[in-house]
């Protein structure tokens, strides 16, 4: 079998849909009798097929989840190299999640969540076929959660664990119509802590009331994910939609205006590691999330603590007016490791995220001294 980083390096031949017998034995090894989930409450050892879970196949080039394994999306995503992402949630039976209008959610142990990650051979075209490379997994163990990657082989018919890690190169057409060439990072299960931990323990990044906020076209018709949540009750004690939070579409500009979509696009970027508390960033002094209103922990006019060369010789984090001048600006547009931000996970410039950020600093009003 080859490897699926051999596979990805020659991905512009292989912008095909999957032969017609991987679609239909799908995963769990084609057995359509397994019951998702049945791996998720032993954390102990990652079983090595991801159809052990029985949560996910691909048939063609999408993603389908299995029965009782629900699909979200989240209002502003983390940018990933332009990957193309699919999500899914199962719980356990008889057991849900308390509903709380900030922060994550709490979910129950034995809870499984998936990540797929894929590339489109051109991410301006909504229809485009993609060319899906791994599968995330985070299970929620008595002790908190712990993740692993599988990735995808040639046919789709299962995906293996990589626990350590690998970095491929997918090829791919561009929002601007350029070749973009990344090299894309599927973590190793040491890396997962390095977003997904607190300094405590391990957590979920998405889904939380703001997030899930929005309308998701599921099999039946579109439903806002937080009442969908709730009418199967996997979600107690939530608001009618209408009181609940809503986060911004980052890209979208009839759901808020340019800081707004710009507190969002940080919020999901940054806001993991510079949240002021247990995130790796909590001694930057730099708070990117979405309810921060101190100026100077939001950067502006903040001189860096430990920005060294990364700083390129500005001396704010935030200069009002002046993008060019700020050194968030400068971080979030550079792909090297040792100056990019975020630190992993991205190896191209978000080009329309920079623009958003451009334009927020931008509008700030002041100047600082």
């Amino acid at each position: 079998m080859q490897h699926p980083a051999h596979r990805i390096a020659r991905a512009r031949s292989l912008w095909v849909a999957a032969p017609l017998g991987a679609a239909l034995l799908g995963g769990c090894g084609g057995s359509h009798t397994c019951q998702p989930g049945t791996a998720g409450a032993d954390v102990g050892a990652f079983p090595q097929s991801l159809s052990a879970y029985c949560m996910v196949s691909i048939e063609g080039d999408a993603v389908v989840p299995k029965a009782g394994v629900v699909p979200y999306d989240l209002n502003t995503p983390l940018f990933s190299d332009y990957a193309t992402k699919y999500r899914t949630v199962w719980l356990p039976p008889g057991t849900s999640i308390r509903y709380v209008a900030s922060g994550r959610f709490d979910f129950p142990v034995g809870t499984v969540i998936t990540k797929s990650f894929g590339f489109a051979a051109d991410v301006r075209q909504a229809t485009s076929p993609v060319q899906w490379v791994e599968t995330r997994v985070l299970v929620r163990g008595p002790d908190g959660w712990k993740g692993t990657s599988y990735l995808w082989d040639d046919s789709y018919t299962d995906a293996q664990i990589t626990v350590g890690g690998e970095i491929l190169n997918p090829s791919f057409i561009g929002t601007l119509g350029q070749t973009e060439e990344p090299n894309y990072l599927v973590p190793s299960q040491a890396q997962c802590p390095k977003c997904h931990d607190d300094g405590d323990t391990m957590y979920t990044l998405g889904p939380s009331a703001e997030q899930l906020n929005r309308t998701f076209d599921y099999d039946a018709g579109p439903e806002n994910e937080l009442a969908h949540w709730a009418r199967l009750g996997l979600l107690t004690g939530a608001p009618p939609p209408a009181q609940a939070p809503v986060l911004a579409v980052w890209n979208d500009p009839s759901t808020g205006d340019v800081t707004a979509r710009a507190r969002a696009y940080l919020q999901a970027n940054c806001g993991y590691c510079h949240d002021g508390s247990g995130g790796e960033a909590r001694t930057t002094g730099l708070v990117l999330t979405g309810t921060e209103v101190d100026p100077t922990a939001l950067g502006i006019c903040k001189t860096p603590i430990a920005a060294g060369k990364a700083a390129q010789g500005e001396l704010y984090d935030v200069v009002p007016g002046q993008p060019d001048a700020s050194i968030l600006i400068y971080r979030v547009t550079q792909t090297a490791p040792s100056l990019a931000m975020p630190e992993i996970g991205r190896s191209l410039e978000h080009i329309e995220g920079v623009a958003l950020l451009s334009e927020w600093v931008t509008a700030l009003p002041g100047s600082c001294p």
